[in-house]
C-alpha cells in the first residue's frame, strides 16, 4: 500500500486533500502532518511514496523545511501547492530539488494525475545515476548547438535523446519524470537571455507539466521542445545574434518554417536578396537546390509523424502544407520509394507505435 504525507498547516485543507486522495486512489494510506516537526518524523520513521507539502509562501522557515526533507528522506518525491504566480515559485522548487508543484486552487484530477506521476516508486527508478548522466550529455550537447546558432542540430539533439529515452525504458512514469527533467533543463539554458524569454519558456514548461497524457508521447513532447527552441531562437534573430550576412541565420530561418510551406521569395526576401541570387547561394551553402531541401525537410519530418503519432496520412499532408494528399505521397514516394501508408506499416506493423 502507498503511504502518502500530507503537510499542511491548515486543517480544512488538509481533510479535503486526504478525501480528494481517499476516493481517487485505490490503495493508498494518507497520513496527515499538522506541523513542520510532525512531518520530519515521520518521514525519518515511515517510508513515504510522495510527500505533498503546502508552502504559502518560500519564506525562510518553509524554505528550511523542504530542504530538511530532502535531506531526512532524499527517495521521497515531494509536490509543493502553493498560491501565487509561476514566476515566483517555479524557481523555488527547482532550487530546492524538489519534483513537481501545483498552484491552487487546483482541480482534484490535477491532484491525482500529479500524485500518480510522482509516487516514489517511479522517481527512484527514473532518476538513478545512468539516466542523470544520460540527460546531462545531452543537455550539453544542445548548449554546445545553442552557442553555435544552429536550430537544425538542437532538434536533432531533442529528438536524438528522447529517441534513446523511449528505445531503453518502457516504463511511463519514468519516460514522464525523464522528459519534464530535460524540458526544465532546456528553460534553464534560456536564462542567460533574460527575464522575458524565462517567462515565456516558463509559460510553454507550465502547459507541458499539466498535459500528463502528453508528457508520454513522443512526438507530442518533441514539438513542445521545438517550441521552447523557436523561442531562444527568434531572440537570436530578433536582437541581431548573428553576424552580418551570417548563412546560418538563413538556414534557421527556413528550418524553423518548413512546416508553413516556405517558399523561395520568402527566403529571399528574408536575406535581403534577389530570388535569383539567393537559389544561386543557397545551392552553394547546402549542395542542393532550395525546392529539394524544403521537400527533403518535409519528408523527414512526414517520416517521423507516421512512426510517433497516429495522425491520418491526410492530416500529415496538411500538417505539411501539402494541399492535395496525392501530390504529398508521390513526394514521399520518390523520396522513399514507398507510400506513406507503407512506410508506416514497414515501421509500425499497421498500428501507432507507441
Amino acid at each position: 500500500m502507498d503511504q502518502i504525507l500530507v503537510w499542511n498547516e491548515n486543517r480544512l485543507e488538509r481533510e479535503i486533500t486526504r478525501s480528494i486522495l481517499s476516493e481517487g486512489l485505490e490503495s493508498a494510506e494518507i497520513i496527515l502532518a499538522p506541523e513542520a516537526d510532525i512531518a520530519l518524523r515521520l518521514l525519518r520513521e515511515k517510508e513515504m511514496d510522495l510527500l505533498i507539502a503546502d508552502v504559502p509562501k518560500f519564506d525562510l522557515r518553509h524554505c528550511d523545511m523542504m530542504a530538511q526533507a530532502k535531506q531526512v528522506s532524499p527517495d521521497t518525491p515531494v509536490l509543493v501547492t502553493s498560491v501565487g504566480v509561476r514566476a515566483d515559485i517555479a524557481p523555488h522548487v527547482w532550487r530546492l530539488g524538489l519534483q513537481d508543484y501545483l498552484l491552487k486552487p487546483c482541480r482534484p484530477a490535477w491532484l491525482l494525475a500529479a500524485v500518480r506521476a510522482l509516487k516514489r516508486n517511479a522517481s527512484v527508478a527514473s532518476d538513478d545515476k545512468e539516466e542523470q548522466r544520460r540527460r546531462e550529455r545531452y543537455l550539453k550537447l544542445l548548449a554546445e548547438q545553442m552557442r553555435a546558432f544552429c536550430y537544425k542540430k538542437c532538434t536533432d539533439v531533442a529528438k536524438d535523446y528522447l529517441d534513446s529515452l523511449y528505445k531503453d525504458i518502457h516504463n511511463k512514469s519514468v519516460i514522464r519524470f525523464q522528459a519534464l527533467r530535460f524540458a526544465e533543463g532546456l528553460v534553464q539554458l534560456g536564462d542567460p537571455l533574460g527575464a522575458a524569454v524565462q517567462m515565456r519558456l516558463a509559460g510553454i514548461m507550465e502547459q507541458f507539466r499539466f498535459r500528463f497524457d502528453q508528457q508520454v508521447q513522443k512526438y507530442d513532447t518533441y514539438l513542445v521542445l521545438k517550441k521552447m527552441l523557436n523561442v531562444i531562437f527568434a531572440v537570436f534573430d530578433e536582437e541581431g545574434s548573428y553576424q552580418i550576412g551570417s548563412e546560418q541565420r538563413v538556414l534557421n530561418y527556413i528550418d524553423r518554417n518548413i512546416k508553413d510551406g516556405i517558399s523561395l521569395d520568402q527566403a529571399a526576401e528574408y536575406a535581403n536578396m534577389s530570388s535569383y541570387y539567393f537559389s544561386r547561394v543557397f545551392k552553394k551553402i547546402t549542395g542542393v537546390n532550395f525546392i529539394t531541401y524544403v521537400t527533403d525537410s518535409k519528408i523527414a519530418v512526414a517520416q517521423e509523424m507516421l512512426v510517433d503519432t497516429d495522425l491520418p496520412v491526410l492530416s500529415i499532408a496538411y500538417e505539411l502544407s501539402y494541399n492535395e494528399a496525392n501530390y504529398f505521397s508521390k513526394a514521399f514516394k520518390r523520396k522513399v520509394g514507398m507510400t506513406p501508408t507503407e512506410y508506416r506499416e514497414a515501421h509500425c506493423g499497421g498500428e501507432h507505435c507507441l
